[in-house]
């Protein structure tokens, strides 16, 4: 227990001096996309993932939801949900062209994904995971709006690739943080979103 109190307060600085540094507008998820996209669509959907700093907390923290998973198989379930839910969204984002309430969505999700972290035991706590992982959807969405029919293929592979990367780190981080501090980034990471949005 002492090594895990140790490593969540090594962690803390360092990870809150980042989340303040993501919180800029030039790596914030859309603004800018247009030149990426223009220029390769697979590495702007490799890098939109870590360069979007709302798709990035919002992928460690399904992570962390999976780490808490009591069984591998549920946290494997929860994982490729979510890769799933995402290529469904930019499917359907592509096809309706619908983008009314994305970005709050997206917001919301980030929201949710804190609370269910915070409440890891109950009926309440599967629900909101149950949530938060479904939100994935509205993160897929706003990029099937924004990318080309020609781009969205190249796009969905990087994005997909990259996003897998960030759901296993947030798992395996998951594994070492306590639900409290994971629950703690999370909701920190939504405030700066809020503020700097």
């Amino acid at each position: 227990m002492t090594h895990l109190k140790q490593l969540s307060h090594a962690l803390t600085t360092p990870l809150l001096t980042g989340l303040a540094l993501l919180s800029s507008g030039s790596v914030w998820a859309h603004p800018g996309h247009d030149e990426l996209l223009e220029n390769s669509s697979l590495m702007a959907g490799l890098l939109h993932p870590l360069t979007g700093f709302d798709h990035l907390v919002m992928l460690i923290g399904v992570g962390f939801i999976a780490s808490q998973m009591a069984q591998r198989t549920h946290a494997v379930r929860v994982m490729v949900s979510a890769i799933v839910l995402l290529l469904a969204g930019m499917a359907m984002g592509a096809l309706s062209g619908f983008a009314t309430g994305i970005e709050a969505m997206i917001l919301a999700s980030v929201g949710v994904a804190a609370v269910a972290l915070y409440r890891r035991q109950g009926a309440a706590s599967t629900l909101l995971s149950t949530l938060a992982v479904s939100l994935v959807l509205f993160h897929g969405w706003a990029h099937g709006l924004e990318a080309s029919g020609n781009a969205l293929a190249g796009f969905a592979t990087g994005m997909i690739g990259s996003a897998s990367l960030l759901i296993s780190t947030g798992y395996l981080l998951g594994r070492k943080v306590s639900p409290k501090w994971q629950s703690a980034m999370v909701a920190v990471s939504g405030v700066v979103l809020v503020l700097a949005g």
